[in-house]
């Protein structure tokens, strides 16, 4: 079991660099008209007064004799000194300051969005500070986070920001979630209709404006040239072009416009109602704590049939991963944290129920963290007897693949010994042979033994798989052209336009390369274009599709499963036309005819999804065999922490 740490304040996540001031007697030079000194603390010492100040982008600590002067914390002061002594206070200066909840920020543009004042630009060479128990920090503009309340931003005389102070610590207890129309298509929503049963309210902070729309009366906005436009019951109610808010009394809000797997989904928190980047569309976000966030993510991730243990251990990757979102500031310029899709983690699509929000309870503010930063907590449906590395599913952020290792994300074996049930069994993962007989074999027994994707096989003709790899490898060379691969007359692998016709009659494929826990790294396909190389199992998984929209089959593709401890197929949870190959954990034998010629290719493989990080039906096993969620976990992330993100 793991140690269990407390986090006293939430700069522990983070880095920072603390500023030391001049009250040191080191400054002997003379400071003569210093303008426009910002007063970050005034601290009464008898005798003298200290001001903690920031000049000219250095924070420092001057002292004065004279308590005559009034400026305290939060002013800009002109002043001169000699050394570290303030020597005259000559003005307190006005400077034009905001402080308002910040809805986006845009690093590129070096912009803000202000709740009431709109967009902000950033002066050049503006400065970021946060001031906490009166110490000072340099800070960047990635740690004003949008959300925030409590940021003052200063404007010169251009009404550009100058300098921006972070009051304290921002606290992380709110997301923001960017909801998307039916299917997770898009963000922009052509109508947006929402009503609940105890009523709601309809703000315009910026215009001053308040309606009020009674129980289950219907609210549609839509998007017009002069703004959003409000109608209810079908009479227009009310246009502005400002962001407007749908505010519930104390019921959720239901939205009309699109369904979710339970219907038309409920919504706790606020909606914000703003017109799209694109023409006559509207963006919506909605804002809720963090844990009741969690009460609408956790089921959508994991049924509550897998236990109240494995749902607190989703619930704590879940937070942990919605809090990495967080920081990571992905969607700052479109003004959230996450989005409700597979994109962050699924939000709402299903129903809240009693154990998957017992397990959000129990499990209040615990996060991973690792090495004192959060744990980058993925998960993922079934493992087939192994784990992946992270470095060798995703690329690094600068594009290198394989990327760069993490200690607790690595290749593991996660099925027992058929020698030794009280053992992993040890697989040598780059023998093709041994992977092959390993995912023909169904009667291994692991953590995932319950999960029909433990085991699972797919085959195609030769001219089904032709057609899958013909249309999908230029979809993914589109995509992601460094990691498809030609090979050219010097035999090496090149990025480089795959051919109209793809690679043409398929003669031959094999995996180039495995990762640490055998799953496919590298497929290569032999065909009548060329040779190619496909880098990554997602490409691999997203060009080998058993789906016949893709195989043109004139039948169903049909994906055969097994539990473990299996001796053959359950065809009663046989599967049609699966969206994309499970998982990357396969092998594949090839029947040739009698010219030699490829006829066709049989796909075995074990489990489901990418394999890094905490296999969901693993953790309902662990827990059904009595293991504590925190157990679990370390299983998956080895050597992490559970840390209370609160400070509870």
């Amino acid at each position: 079991m793991k140690k269990w740490v407390s986090l006293v304040t939430l700069s522990a996540l983070l880095s920072t660099t603390v500023v030391t001031g001049a009250y040191a007697g080191t400054d002997n030079k003379v400071i003569d008209g210093i303008e426009k000194a910002y007063i970050v603390s005034v601290q009464d010492e008898g005798s003298m007064l200290t001001y903690q100040m920031i000049v000219d982008g250095e924070v420092k600590t001057f002292y004065t004799h004279n308590k005559s002067f009034s400026a305290g914390a939060g002013q800009f002061v002109s002043f001169k000194a000699k050394e570290n002594r303030i020597v005259d206070f000559q003005e307190a200066v006005a400077v034009a300051s905001l402080q308002e909840k910040i809805m986006a920020k845009n690093t590129t543009a070096k912009t803000l969005d202000l709740e009431l004042r709109g967009t902000v630009q950033l002066a050049d060479g503006y400065e970021v500070f946060q001031s906490v128990n009166g110490q000072l920090t340099e800070k960047s503009l990635s740690d004003v986070m949008v959300g925030a309340s409590n940021v003052s931003v200063f404007l010169n005389e251009q009404g550009k920001a100058f300098q921006v102070i972070i009051e304290g610590q921002t606290p992380v207890d709110t997301m923001r979630i960017g909801i998307m129309t039916s299917g997770f298509a898009s963000l922009d929503h052509t109508q947006f209709d929402v009503k609940s049963a105890n009523g709601f309210q309809i703000v315009d902070k910026k215009g001053g404006q308040t309606f009020e729309i009674a129980a289950n009366d219907v609210a549609t906005f839509v998007s017009t040239p002069v703004g959003t436009k409000v109608s209810v019951n079908g009479l227009d109610l009310y246009t502005t072009p400002n962001r407007l808010y749908a505010v519930p009394k104390d019921s959720l809000l239901t939205v009309t416009t699109f369904k979710r797997a339970y219907g038309n989904p409920s919504y706790r928190g606020t909606f914000e109602i703003t017109a799209a980047p694109t023409a006559g569309k509207l963006n919506v976000i909605n804002e809720v704590n963090m844990e009741n966030y969690l009460t609408q993510v956790v089921p959508s991730e994991m049924p509550a049939s897998f236990g109240l243990e494995a749902l607190k251990a989703q619930s704590v990757a879940a937070r942990t991963y919605a809090l990495s979102d967080y920081f990571s500031n992905r969607y700052a310029n479109k003004g959230f944290h996450v989005d409700d899709s597979t994109l962050s983690q699924v939000y709402n699509n299903s129903a809240e129920n009693a154990l998957t929000t017992q397990a959000v309870n129990e499990t209040r503010g615990l996060v991973m963290m690792s090495g004192g930063d959060l744990v980058d907590a993925r998960y993922y449906s079934t493992s087939g007897g192994y784990g992946a590395a992270k470095h060798e599913v995703w690329s690094d952020a600068n594009g290198a693949f394989p990327g760069t290792p993490i200690s607790y994300l690595n290749a593991k074996s996660y099925v027992y010994d058929p020698a030794d049930p009280s053992q992993m069994f040890n697989l040598n993962t780059q023998d093709e042979a041994a992977i092959n007989s390993f995912y023909k074999d169904l009667s291994f027994n692991g953590y995932d033994s319950t999960s029909y994707y433990f085991r699972w096989k797919v085959a195609f003709s030769k001219t089904e798989l032709e057609n899958t790899v013909n249309s999908q490898i230029k979809a993914r060379y589109a995509a992601d052209p460094k990691f498809i691969l030609t090979q050219d007359a010097t035999g090496n692998f090149v990025s480089k336009a795959i051919p109209t016709a793809g690679v043409g009659e398929i003669k031959n494929l094999y995996v180039g390369k495995r990762g640490t826990g055998g799953n496919m790294l590298e497929l290569v396909v032999e065909g009548t274009t060329g040779t190619y190389k496909i880098v990554k199992e997602y490409n691999i998984r997203f060009t080998v599709r058993p789906n016949k929209q893709f195989t043109l089959s004139a039948g169903d593709m049909l994906l055969y499963r097994a539990k473990g401890g299996s001796s053959t197929y359950d065809l009663g949870y046989t599967l049609k036309n699966y969206t994309i190959l499970p998982s990357a954990f396969a092998t594949f034998d090839i029947a040739r005819d009698a010219n030699g010629g490829l006829s066709a290719v049989t796909f075995y493989g074990g489990g489901n999804g990418h394999g890094v990080g905490m296999s969901q039906y693993g953790a309902s096993d662990l827990g059904a065999k009595g293991w504590k969620f925190d157990q679990i976990l370390d299983a998956y992330y080895k050597g992490m922490d559970l840390t209370n993100v609160y400070g509870e």
